[in-house]
C-alpha cells in the first residue's frame, strides 16, 4: 500500500522531476510539469495534458465581466463591464466604502462556489462593496492558455479600479482582493499593475503547476498589496510550493488536508483553503504559530508568535510561515 501511495503522487502531478522538500526544486518541476488530474463538476477525474497542447491566448477587456454585490442587492449581482461602468450610479456603490473583488480559478465563473461562500460571509457583518470577477470565458480554456493569460486578465481587472478610482473617487488603498488558484495569481497582477498600492490580497492556495520562484511576472508575490496572505492547502500538487506572501498559513501542513479522504487529484485540499478563509471571516479560532515546518510544529518547536489565519481584517503584524492543525469537517477551526 505504501508503495502504490508513493506512486500515485508522482502520476498524479505529472512531474518531469522527482519530488523533493526544496521549494525551489518543487517548483522548477511544477514549472515543467506535464500533466496533472483533476475533477470536473460531476465529480469525473479528468487528465490535464500540459504539452502538445493547442494554446489559445487571445483575450480582450470583454471577455472579464464584474458583478457589483452590496448589503442592498446581496443575492443578485449588478453586471458591469468596463465600458458602461457608469450604470454603477444606478447601484448602491460608495467610494467610501471598502472594494472587495473575489476572483475565481481555472473552469470557473461567476457561479463557482468560491464566490457565494465568501460573499455571502463577508457582507453579512461588513458593509462594503463587492465585485465578483467572472472571467468565465478565459479560465474555461484548457490550463496551459488560462495561465497564459492570468497576467492580461489581472491588467483588465486593474483597469476596472482605476476607472474606479478616475469616475467615482475611489482610493486605491481600499481595495483588497481574494483569489483562489489561478485567480491569486490574477490578483497578484491586477496588485502589481496598480503598483502594489492595494490595501490587501489573500491568496487561497495559489496555482502551482507552470509557475515557478524564478518568474515573479505571471505570479502572486508580496510587493503585489501592502499586505498578502497565503493559504496553502495542497502545496506542491494544485497549489503553489514555497512562501508567495507577507505571511504564508499550511494548515495541517498546506500538502493534503483532514477529511478529503485519498483525494487523487488534491482537488478537495485545494477547495479547502476557501472554506477555511470563509469560515475565518466570522471566526478568529484559525490559531496558527510561527513555525519553520510542520514537523517544528508537530514537536512543538516555535516561536512564541502566533496569528489568526484568514479573518476580514487579516493580522498584517504577522511575518513568515504559519502552520495550525484544522478538524475533519465544519466547524474547521480548533481555535
Amino acid at each position: 500500500m505504501k508503495c502504490y501511495i508513493i506512486i500515485s503522487i508522482f502520476v498524479v502531478a505529472g512531474f518531469s522531476q522527482p519530488i523533493s522538500d526544496d521549494d525551489e526544486s518543487v517548483n522548477q518541476s511544477q514549472a515543467h510539469m506535464k500533466f496533472f488530474l483533476y475533477e470536473d463538476e460531476n465529480g469525473t477525474i479528468q487528465v490535464e495534458h500540459l504539452v502538445n497542447v493547442t494554446i489559445n491566448l487571445t483575450a480582450s477587456a470583454s471577455d472579464v465581466a464584474y458583478f457589483y454585490y452590496s448589503r442592498s442587492n446581496p443575492e443578485n449581482g449588478v453586471e458591469i463591464h468596463s465600458n458602461n461602468i457608469h450604470s454603477l450610479q444606478e447601484t448602491a456603490y460608495s467610494a467610501t466604502k471598502d472594494t472587495i473583488f473575489i476572483i475565481h480559478g481555472w473552469k470557473g465563473s461567476k457561479e463557482s462556489d468560491i464566490n457565494s461562500h465568501i460573499r455571502e460571509y463577508i457582507i453579512k457583518d461588513h458593509d462594503v462593496n463587492i465585485f465578483v470577477v467572472d472571467w468565465g470565458p478565459v479560465a474555461g480554456r484548457n490550463y496551459v492558455s488560462a495561465q497564459g493569460r492570468v497576467k492580461r486578465v489581472g491588467e483588465y481587472v486593474a483597469d476596472f479600479a482605476r476607472n474606479l478610482s478616475s469616475n467615482f473617487g475611489l482610493d486605491l488603498r481600499k481595495i483588497k482582493f481574494v483569489g483562489h488558484s489561478l485567480g491569486a495569481h490574477v490578483a497578484g497582477n491586477a496588485g502589481a499593475a496598480l503598483n502594489g498600492q492595494v490595501d490587501r490580497i489573500v491568496g487561497l492556495d495559489p496555482a502551482g503547476p507552470l509557475f515557478s520562484n524564478n518568474n515573479k511576472d505571471n505570479r502572486i508575490d508580496e510587493t503585489d498589496a501592502n499586505f498578502v496572505q497565503i493559504i496553502h492547502t495542497n502545496d506542491g500538487r494544485l497549489g503553489y510550493r514555497g512562501r508567495l506572501g507577507h505571511a504564508d498559513y499550511y494548515p495541517n501542513g498546506g500538502r493534503s488536508q483532514p477529511g478529503c479522504g485519498v483525494d487523487l487529484t488534491g482537488s478537495c485540499a485545494h477547495s479547502r483553503s476557501y472554506a477555511y478563509y470563509a469560515e475565518s471571516l466570522k471566526s478568529d479560532r484559525f490559531l496558527a504559530k510561527n513555525c519553520d515546518s510542520y514537523n517544528d510544529f508537530t514537536n512543538g518547536i516555535c516561536r512564541n508568535k502566533k496569528s489568526s489565519m484568514g479573518m476580514f481584517n487579516v493580522d498584517t503584524s504577522a511575518s513568515g510561515t504559519y502552520y495550525l492543525d484544522t478538524n475533519k469537517k465544519t466547524p474547521w477551526a480548533k481555535g
